[in-house]
């Protein structure tokens, strides 16, 4: 919030809205644990993706489990996060 307080005192210090510039080159793969709504409704779904690295703690033994963590989702923007 910090980030965008300060664009808007000056906006004419930036070249663009910092926060939108953030939002359209971050991309981020989520923990199995946490909830992935907050994360779409602050980011978009464009910018959430899965990723696997079991197995490493942060992966899942059977990734495409995850899917169920997005039941609630369109089937599209499930396709757009599992990456299909």
């Amino acid at each position: 919030d910090s980030m965008a307080e300060v664009y808007k005192k000056a906006p004419e210090a930036f070249l663009g809205n910092p926060m939108e510039e953030i939002k359209n080159r971050i991309y981020v793969s989520p923990f199995y644990e946490e909830g992935i709504d907050d994360l779409i409704n602050l980011l978009g779904v464009d910018q959430v993706l899965y990723g696997s690295d079991w197995p490493h703690p942060e992966g899942l033994a059977e990734p495409t489990h995850y899917v169920t963590a997005l039941e609630h989702l369109s089937v599209e923007d499930q396709a757009k996060i599992m990456g299909g």
